[in-house]
C-alpha cells in the first residue's frame, strides 16, 4: 500500500482491562519499540467488578461497559502510563460519565479520553457538562492545562 506525502494515519490499539502484568508489559515493550501512535486504555472488561456482579444479567456472557469499568480501566490506564514512562500517548476510556471521570483518566496518564455509554446514556447535553467540571477539575488543583494534569498521580 501506498501513503501520501504525510505518511500513513495514526494506528491507536485498544486493549481490555483484564490483561496480566505479563501482557502489560509486553504492549508496553512493543509500543515503545514500534513508536506506536498510541494506546486506547480500555476496551469493555469480562469481569462484573461491584456493583454490577449484583445484578441478576450479570452472569451472561459478553463485555461490560459503562461507569462499572471506570475504576478497573483507570488502574490499567495508570500502569500503561508508567510502563511506557509518558512516552506514548494514551486515550482513557471506560465509564466516563462526568468532568470528575475524564479527570481521573487524565491524572492517570491519559492525553485524551474517549467517551461511548456515558455519552450513549447523556447524550450531546454531556460534552459540555464535561468541559465544565474538567475545568473546574483543574482549577481547583492549580492546573493551567490539561497538559500539565496528565500523569500526575503517577509523579
Amino acid at each position: 500500500m501506498q501513503w501520501g506525502d504525510e505518511g500513513p494515519p495514526p494506528l491507536l490499539v485498544k486493549i481490555a482491562p483484564d490483561l496480566s502484568k505479563e501482557d502489560l508489559e509486553d504492549i508496553a515493550a512493543v509500543a515503545l519499540a514500534l513508536r506506536l501512535d498510541g494506546l486506547i486504555i480500555s476496551n469493555t472488561t469480562i469481569s462484573r467488578p461491584e456493583p454490577a456482579n449484583a445484578n441478576p444479567v450479570s452472569a451472561e456472557t459478553g463485555g461490560l461497559s459503562g461507569k462499572p469499568l471506570l475504576e478497573l480501566s483507570t488502574k490499567i490506564l495508570k500502569d500503561m502510563y508508567l510502563l511506557t514512562r509518558g512516552k506514548v500517548p494514551l486515550i482513557g476510556c471506560g465509564g466516563i460519565s462526568s468532568g470528575e471521570d475524564a479527570y481521573k483518566k487524565i491524572r492517570a496518564g491519559a492525553t485524551l479520553v474517549q467517551l461511548y455509554t456515558g455519552f450513549a446514556y447523556g447524550g450531546p447535553a454531556l460534552i459540555p457538562r464535561i468541559k465544565v467540571e474538567l475545568a473546574e477539575c483543574l482549577e481547583k488543583d492549580g492546573f493551567k492545562s490539561i497538559h500539565e494534569a496528565v500523569g500526575a498521580d503517577c509523579r
